[in-house]
C-alpha cells in the first residue's frame, strides 16, 4: 500500500515539459487498458504518464528482464561479449514450454543477438553460470525504491524462470522505467548493440522511428491470474540517452501490442508534438 501511494503520488504531480501543460499520454494507447511513461535519464524526473493506477502494480515483466541478466553476467566475468551458446528452438522448463520463435540463424547466439532476438535458450543456459544470490543482488535494481518482489529460486527450473521474468518476479512499470534510466546510464555495449537490435531488426521492431536511433526490449508474460500483458522498455537517443520510455497493456505480444505505441509516443516526444 505504501508502494502504491508513493508512486501515485509521484505519478500524479507531472512536472511542466517543452515550457508547456503537464503531458497527458492517454491518447496513444487507443482502446489498450495500460500504462506508459516518460523519464528524464539525466534528473529521474517524470515527464509525462499515462495510467498511473496500473503504473503503481505488480506484474511480470517477461523479457524486458534479459538485459538486466545479461548485464549482471557480463560484468561477473560469467559471460564475455563473444559467448557462444547455439540455439536449438525447442525449450521447456517445468513442463511448460518456452520454444523459441526468433528465425533460426547459421551461428550460435551471442549477448547481444540474444537480446535483439530474445532468446529464451540463451538465457536460460547462461543464467546457471551464476548463483542464485549473485544474480538475485543484481537484479534488485528492477524493485529500488519501488518494492518490486523478487523471491529466492530454489531449484534450477526456478532459476531459469526467474531469469526469463516469469516467475519469482514482479515489478511496476514505474520501476522498471527506473531501471532502464539506470540501465541507460552505465550500460555493457553487447548489451546496448542488443537492444539497438532489437528496435532495429529484432523483436522490438514496430517501435523503429526514423527520427532517433532507440534502444528498447520487449516482454509478454501472464499474470498469476492468467491475463497476458505485454511490456516495452527503452530509452532514446540510444548512445546519448535523454528519456526513457515504457509502455505497460493488457495484450497478447510486447512486439505488436506495446512496442508501436512506445514509438509513437517517442516520435511525439522527439517533434515537440506532446
Amino acid at each position: 500500500m505504501k508502494r502504491r501511494r508513493a508512486i501515485l503520488t509521484l505519478l500524479a504531480s507531472l512536472p511542466p515539459i517543452h515550457g508547456g501543460p503537464p503531458v497527458r499520454l492517454g491518447r496513444f494507447l487507443n482502446s489498450y487498458q495500460g500504462t506508459a511513461l516518460l523519464i528524464d535519464v539525466a534528473s529521474g524526473r517524470l515527464l509525462a504518464a499515462a495510467g498511473e493506477t496500473m503504473a503503481a502494480s505488480l506484474f511480470p515483466p517477461g523479457s524486458t528482464l534479459k538485459p538486466f541478466v545479461i548485464s549482471s553476467l557480463l560484468r561477473s566475468g560469467k559471460l564475455t561479449p563473444d559467448t557462444a551458446i547455439p540455439c536449438l528452438g525447442a525449450l521447456r522448463i517445468g513442463g511448460r514450454d518456452f520454444q523459441c520463435v526468433h528465425p533460426r540463424l547459421a551461428r550460435p547466439m551471442q549477448p547481444h543477438t540474444a537480446i535483439a532476438y530474445s532468446c529464451n535458450q540463451f538465457i536460460a543456459s547462461a543464467c546457471s553460470r551464476a548463483g542464485p544470490d549473485e544474480l538475485l543482488q543484481d537484479l534488485g535494481e528492477l524493485s529500488a525504491g519501488t518494492e518490486g518482489i523478487i523471491r529466492p529460486p530454489k531449484t534450477p527450473d526456478a532459476l531459469r524462470l526467474l531469469a526469463l521474468g516469469y516467475d519469482g518476479i514482479a515489478v511496476t512499470a514505474a520501476g522498471l522505467a527506473m531501471a532502464y534510466r539506470r540501465l541507460a546510464r552505465n550500460i555493457p555495449e553487447p548489451v546496448l548493440k542488443g537492444l539497438e537490435g532489437a528496435v532495429e531488426y529484432g523483436t522490438a521492431r514496430y517501435a523503429n522511428i526514423p527520427e532517433v536511433k532507440m534502444a528498447g526490449k520487449t516482454g509478454s508474460a501472464r499474470t498469476a491470474k492468467g491475463s497476458r500483458v505485454a511490456w516495452f522498455a527503452g530509452f532514446f537517443p540510444s548512445r546519448e540517452p535523454q528519456v526513457a520510455v515504457t509502455v505497460l497493456l493488457y495484450g497478447r505480444s510486447g512486439g505488436a501490442d506495446a512496442a508501436p505505441i512506445a514509438g509513437r509516443i517517442a516520435q511525439a516526444w522527439w517533434r515537440r508534438e506532446l
